[in-house]
């Protein structure tokens, strides 16, 4: 017989309550449909019913934006019914929560359960798996593993056609966000101090690196999902700071042998990439206006006004010291020019 839920207030079959917690789900009474299939779940756990009981309650909690909760109830799911088919799908739903609260060790986790069987998974799924996989081995310190997952998700992508002109669907702003983080992680690689043995090959390879991690990230935007464009947004801008410290801090080269040649030196390319302050002031400024349109209020929110902060203290700092040198603007430019004579030289 059908097993019978009774409280002090209702006796109720496990399939009817079931059926209300659905009209419930359907009217937009979430947060009761949330229990209504938490109760079935646990009270029906050797019925057919538990393992989507368990499905739709966490459907329900991250509607209600109970993420941590919506994981607690995938995860039972899982472990509970590993064999049944809704485990695969509770395992994809599960690298997209996952990553969204940038719990990347465990996206990778469940995108490992999922890997022996990417290929019977649909193609958007497919690149769930591949992209969260990525996303663990980057944030791991292992990029040039993790892009072999990433190119596996692109394949399926151009297989697919999944990018085509337009918005792309949702689950492949992840899947680009790791591309740009490889490529990141590759640019940042490239130090110059100390000098390297070819700064003009050196520079060139950590531009062209930036410019296709802003490629992919841009890729990211492109889904309209205000997290992922944000994330993205903010690591633009993040590179273009990036590269604009670590070229400000290089050494002056050995023909500076004097202190007026050194100033003159350091003035030089303070005004020369004072440009990239101000292209990541603009990115950061377009992710703040699509955050605030979009009621976007995730952390990555708060670093991205951070950031801005400290690029306005940055440029008003740059200048304030290209203005105190003995040096007029007009000097500094010409002794630019003179610098990138001599390099093509």
């Amino acid at each position: 017989m059908p097993r019978t839920l009774v409280t002090p207030d209702e006796a109720v079959g496990v399939d009817q309550l079931y059926a209300r917690a659905e009209q419930e789900l359907a009217r937009g009474d979430t947060k009761r449909a949330a229990e209504d299939f938490e109760r079935v779940a646990r009270s029906a756990v050797d019925e057919p019913l538990a393992p989507r009981a368990w499905l739709r309650a966490s459907e329900a909690r991250e509607q209600l934006g109970e993420r941590s909760a919506a994981i607690a109830r995938l995860e039972q799911l899982v472990r509970r019914h590993s064999d049944h088919p809704l485990a695969g799908e509770a395992l994809v739903r599960l690298i997209r929560l996952y990553a969204y609260l940038e719990n990347w060790q465990r996206a990778g986790w469940a995108a490992s359960r999922l890997l022996p069987i990417v290929d019977e998974l649909s193609p958007i799924d497919q690149v769930v798996v591949y992209g969260g996989k990525g996303l663990a081995l980057v944030f791991a310190g292992d990029p040039d593993a993790a892009e072999y997952f990433v190119e596996k998700g692109r394949n399926v992508v151009d297989s697919y056609q999944l990018d085509r002109a337009g918005r792309l669907p949702r689950d492949l702003a992840q899947l680009y966000f790791a591309l740009g983080e490889i490529r990141r992680a590759r640019a940042e690689r490239i130090d110059f101090v100390p000098p390297p043995p070819s700064f003009p090959v050196a520079l060139e390879q950590r531009c062209q690196l930036l410019l296709d991690a802003q490629s992919a990230y841009s890729d990211a935007m492109r889904a309209y999902d205000a997290h992922w464009s944000t994330m993205a947004g903010y690591r633009v801008g993040e590179l273009y700071q990036s590269l604009h410290d670590d070229l400000t801090s290089l050494p002056p080269p050995p023909t500076a042998d004097t202190p007026q040649r050194r100033l003159l030196f350091e003035g030089a390319m303070r005004l020369r990439y004072a440009v990239l302050l101000e292209k990541a002031r603009a990115m950061l400024d377009h992710t703040l206006a699509m955050a605030e349109r979009t009621d976007e209020r995730s952390r990555w929110v708060e670093r991205t006004r951070a950031a801005r902060a400290h690029i306005d203290r940055s440029i008003a700092r740059e200048s304030s010291v290209i203005d105190s040198l003995p040096f007029s603007r007009d000097e500094l430019q010409s002794a630019l020019n003179q610098l990138s004579e001599r390099a093509q030289k």
